[in-house]
This record gives structure tokens, C-alpha cells and sequence, in this order.
């Protein structure tokens, strides 16, 4: 994951109303593995480790966060990517969590960002079955686009993730996931199964 903190402006051309947060590495690592953790998806042996060391095809790769479960009879693995970067999340960043997906043979992939995600990135995601998710603290929400200044917002400390869909017309759907049984499982587990049925990839 990238040692690099978010920035305080969205690049050139693009309009971020989310706030910024400061948070290191290894904490915001942990802040998603919590997430993960809390979600209950009523699964057998729902599993969450932190900077779990995993073999593939091409090399042993150190994932942020998985989450291990078993679904009728089956073995599953979702494999998080942690990207607290500057920058929006960009196509190649899902490119390389593809990639891993592949070598390792998890079921699902997930981004985690915390300064949201370009377009294509959102495209080759949704392409792939990758969910994207934006982690904010709870204290802060979505403001829709408007010119009025809103107050400075103080952070709790408490995060919460956000899952991120383009709806179709050139704008994104932002769904909270935190306390959601119903909305996770649509997010991280439905495709899975689909998924399963049609290649017959599980462990």
C-alpha cells in the first residue's frame, strides 16, 4: 500500500467533496480490516487477517486484507487493496489487483481508496467483478455538488466504507456498507457466486 497521504484539492478537472484525513499506513489498514470484520455476513468460518502473505502462480504477494469464508461447502477468498494514495485510484491500480486475483485464484477482488476512483478505474473494475469502495470517517458524509461552504467537520476516529457503482448516467452511486448485512453480501458476496456457478473457481 502507498505511504503517500491524500491530498488537500481533487486533481484538475475533477470536483472531490469528500474530506481529507490523516492517517497512517498501517491504521488505515487496520480501519478497513475492522470494516471487514464488522460486516457479519452470516457466513461459515468468516475469517479477516491483516497483511496476510498468500502464494501464486508468479511469487508469494503480502495482501492488506483478506477475508476467508465457506459457502455451501465451498471455500471462498476476497482479497482487499488498501490504496490511500493522493490521487484518485487509477485503471492500472485494478489492472494489478486483477492480476493478483489470477495468480492466487481468489474469488473476489476489492479496492479500498481513500480519495475515490477515475473513471476507468471504476469501468475495469466493474468489468472484472472488482468492488470499489471509498473509506471516509463516519463523521463525514457525501455532499452533493452545490456552492454553499459547508463547516469544517471533525473526525471521530471511526471510519466507514462506502461502496462506489456508476449508475449509467456518467455520475457514481454511493452505497454504505458498514452495518449493512444486506448491502455488503450484494457487494462482496452475490458476484462471487455468480462467479462460482459460471467458472467453477473456488478452493
Amino acid at each position: 500500500m502507498s505511504n503517500s497521504f491524500p491530498a488537500a484539492n481533487a486533481p484538475v478537472g475533477e470536483e472531490d467533496h469528500w474530506p481529507t484525513f490523516d492517517i497512517t499506513p498501517k491504521a488505515y489498514e487496520e480501519a478497513v480490516a475492522a470494516i471487514v470484520t464488522s460486516m457479519h455476513l452470516e457466513l461459515l468460518d468468516w475469517e479477516v487477517k491483516h497483511l496476510d502473505p498468500l502464494k501464486g502462480l508468479d511469487g508469494t504477494y503480502i495482501v492488506d486484507v483478506t477475508a476467508r469464508f465457506q459457502l455451501a461447502g465451498m471455500d471462498f477468498l476476497i482479497l482487499f487493496e488498501c490504496k490511500r494514495h493522493k490521487d484518485p485510484v487509477k485503471r492500472s491500480d485494478v489492472q494489478v489487483l486483477h492480476a493478483k486475483l489470477q495468480s492466487i485464484g481468489a474469488q473476489k477482488g476489492v479496492v479500498v481508496a481513500a480519495t475515490g476512483f477515475q473513471r476507468g478505474a471504476l469501468e475495469l473494475a466493474k468489468a472484472h467483478g472488482i468492488a470499489c469502495v471509498r473509506l471516509v470517517d463516519n463523521a463525514w458524509t457525501y455532499v452533493t455538488r452545490h456552492t454553499t461552504a459547508a463547516p469544517p467537520l471533525v473526525s471521530t476516529g471511526v471510519y466507514s466504507g462506502y461502496a462506489i457503482t456508476p449508475d449509467g448516467y456518467g455520475d457514481y452511486e454511493f452505497t454504505l456498507l458498514n452495518e449493512s448485512p444486506g448491502t455488503a453480501r450484494s457487494t462482496l458476496i452475490t458476484p462471487i457466486q455468480q462467479e462460482a456457478g459460471e467458472s467453477g473457481a473456488v478452493r
